[in-house]
């Protein structure tokens, strides 16, 4: 409880930041702007975001069928809506993590079903900092900025491989979680949450031993990383930013590394920090730069999420009988 209580505090710093930056800059500008939206270019943007959704349902689609062959890309992009609503409500996106409960059933175990989860997370973080990585790289040679420090690039990628090392091994894995589990594991829960956990490999190794599979679901991960360039794009222009879709190959996976920072709710803050830094360096004024943020996070957050809300009322999730 102490924990959760922390991560909601840390979470409401992205709102100060918010606040802040609105107290800063002209309102009565940035309501100007929204007034003159373009909403042909925001009706392609939707439809280019539909693409990239399909794309992500598509993958996790072959991670699950690992585990549980006959689950199909509707159930897939179903679930990917109703774990979108609440990844959106929480820091992290660790509401992402409801899905279990859409494919856990007598055949698929909780610890299977949450191992595709993992498996998912794993793909999509490994890929979202390698471009991020290439985009702090091109402001570098580009805008001759460095954002991250060269000497602390290549601490970054060892954490990554040592955090997805620990991860995949499980005698590492259960070495650092043991004190977790004698400290917090109920005694009466302790047989079952080993099941899951030894159920939880089972699933991990099933997917890593099909090869075909596993990189179809990277190179899906890959192409699933082509729409959100072009989303950007079009937002962009939508409200009369004209920066070239060159600019946001490079801007796009750094707020989208910002968003899963657990200090903001689906990045409110620090996303609006980032974006008019780096729109400044195209002299795009802060408050075209927070019009931008402010209709990235309507459409491609709270448009998605409110459609997962209306997914989930018609399918409700249905925990085990031996978890209530």
């Amino acid at each position: 409880m102490q924990m959760r209580g922390s991560i909601k505090i840390l979470s409401l710093i992205g709102i100060a930041l918010f606040l802040i930056i609105l107290s800063r800059i002209n309102l009565s500008a940035l309501l100007d702007i929204f007034a003159h939206t373009n909403v042909v270019f925001l009706f392609l943007a939707l439809l280019v975001n539909c693409m990239a959704i399909v794309l992500k349902s598509l993958k996790w689609k072959i991670i699950v069928n690992s585990v549980k062959p006959h689950f199909s890309l509707k159930d897939s992009i179903k679930v990917f809506f109703i774990g979108f609503s609440f990844s959106t409500i929480t820091p992290a996106k660790l509401g992402d993590f409801i899905k279990v409960f859409y494919i856990n059933d007598e055949n698929c175990g909780m610890g299977k079903s949450l191992s595709t989860i993992v498996i998912d997370r794993l793909i999509d973080i490994s890929l979202l900092f390698s471009i991020a990585l290439l985009g702090v790289w091109g402001f570098s040679v580009f805008y001759h900025i460095e954002i991250v420090s060269i000497t602390t690039l290549p601490l970054l990628i060892l954490g990554i491989v040592a955090s997805m090392y620990a991860v995949l091994n499980k005698s590492v894995l259960s070495s650092l979680l043991q004190p977790f589990f004698n400290l917090f594991v109920p005694q009466h829960l302790k047989g079952r949450v080993s099941l899951y956990y030894n159920d939880f490999f089972i699933g991990l190794f099933a997917f890593y031993r099909d090869r075909r599979r596993f990189f179809s679901s990277i190179f899906i991960g890959l192409l699933s990383w082509i729409p959100p360039f072009i989303y950007g794009y079009l937002l962009a222009l939508s409200i009369g930013i004209d920066v070239g879709v060159f600019f946001f190959f490079l801007v796009i996976p750094i707020i989208s590394l910002l968003d899963l920072l657990p200090i903001s709710i689906s990045g409110i803050g620090t996303r609006d920090v980032a974006l008019i830094f780096l729109f400044g360096l195209k002299d795009i004024s802060p408050e075209q730069a927070v019009a931008f943020s402010l209709l990235y996070l309507f459409m491609s957050y709270w448009l998605i999420a409110l459609i997962g809300a209306l997914v989930y009322f018609r399918y409700p999730m249905k925990i085990p009988d031996d978890m209530n």
